[in-house]
């Protein structure tokens, strides 16, 4: 478990979620930068020297559009302290005798390495590190910086990690019935999640694009309950939307994954905002949200995170670790 203790006067290596959503060099949702900086603060004031990694969006290569730079401005901005930034030329070991306690590296993905899965890439990046800090529960794939450095550096879970498994559990060991889980969105690679969802879920309840791709998941009766979309297939239905809500005011677990419909067009939003609303009416329920887009919603929908039990800084990896 991460401590002052274990992590003072080491050199620590700390994989962060820096993929928030940009426009132009503008972050426009901090939350997950947010949720880095206790981990951040613990490492200011305890470690000798920290070097942050991890990436932005998806880029092939060196792109200035994916530059972690303006992460850094919002960093220095939020712990009050320079933090150096190595934008290319990275030489292994080297930030440990750097003058700021904090370093950057740009863009983890501008590595061929890392997306290789490359052992030696990984082996470069600990060079110096004494304890690996995995704080970037949204990010887990196949990527050398995920995979191969908790083979050569002693590993812990960063806070916000913690708080993320500690929720989840609770979904799963400790959660009063009825559960309701909400799934939505526009991705298909959610379909694989829903029979093993099933056993820990009263009811699921299917919305946005996903609701249109139902035939291809098989049903498990008055459990699973799909939404019919507007004409347009933009929004949920006003006859579905009202049986989602008298679900939901019964509920005594709530878990929401993904908007029901696209919000941000600024018409389309009717759906997301009303079940996001029942969802803080119902004060007898805990309540977990997560997922980018659902994030962006919360945000947009003019809603606060602590209206909500706990929002989960990850969508696909929330679903998966259910």
């Amino acid at each position: 478990m991460l401590s002052a203790d274990l992590i003072a006067g080491k050199n620590i290596l700390l994989r962060a979620d820096l993929d928030v959503p940009l426009e132009g060099k503008r972050i426009v949702n901090e939350y997950r930068l947010e949720c880095l900086l206790p981990t951040l603060n613990l490492c200011l004031q305890h470690a000798h020297r920290t070097l942050v990694i991890g990436h932005l969006g998806r880029p092939d290569g060196p792109d200035s559009k994916f530059s972690l730079e303006p992460i850094k401005v919002w960093l220095e901005t939020a712990v009050q302290q320079s933090i150096s930034f190595i934008s290319s030329g990275f030489s292994p070991g080297e930030w440990v005798g750097g003058d700021s306690p904090v370093t950057l590296l740009e863009n983890i993905r501008y590595q061929k390495g890392e997306l290789d899965n490359d052992s030696q890439f990984a082996k470069e990046i600990s060079t110096n590190a004494d304890i690996y800090i995995y704080d970037a529960f949204a990010s887990y794939n196949s990527a050398a910086s995920l995979h191969k450095i908790p083979e050569i550096l002693p590993t812990v879970p960063g806070l916000q990690f913690e708080k993320e498994i500690a929720a989840l559990d609770k979904i799963v060991h400790q959660a009063s019935n009825p559960k309701i889980l909400i799934i939505s969105g526009a991705k298909d690679d959610k379909i694989k999640f829903f029979d093993p969802l099933f056993k820990h879920f009263d009811q699921i309840m299917v919305g946005g694009k996903l609701a249109s791709l139902m035939p291809k998941i098989k049903g498990s009766g008055s459990r699973l309950i799909v939404a019919k979309l507007t004409d347009d297939g933009l929004d949920v239905s006003l006859a579905s939307l009202s049986r989602f809500i008298k679900i939901l005011k019964k509920a005594k677990t709530i878990v929401i994954n993904g908007p029901l419909g696209r919000f941000e067009d600024g018409t389309n939003y009717l759906a997301t905002k009303s079940v996001l609303q029942a969802t803080k009416d119902n004060k007898t329920a805990f309540s977990l949200i997560g997922g980018g887009d659902t994030l962006s919603a919360i945000k947009m929908l003019r809603f606060n995170y602590s209206d909500f039990g706990f929002v989960s800084t990850g969508g696909g990896a929330m679903l998966e670790y259910l």
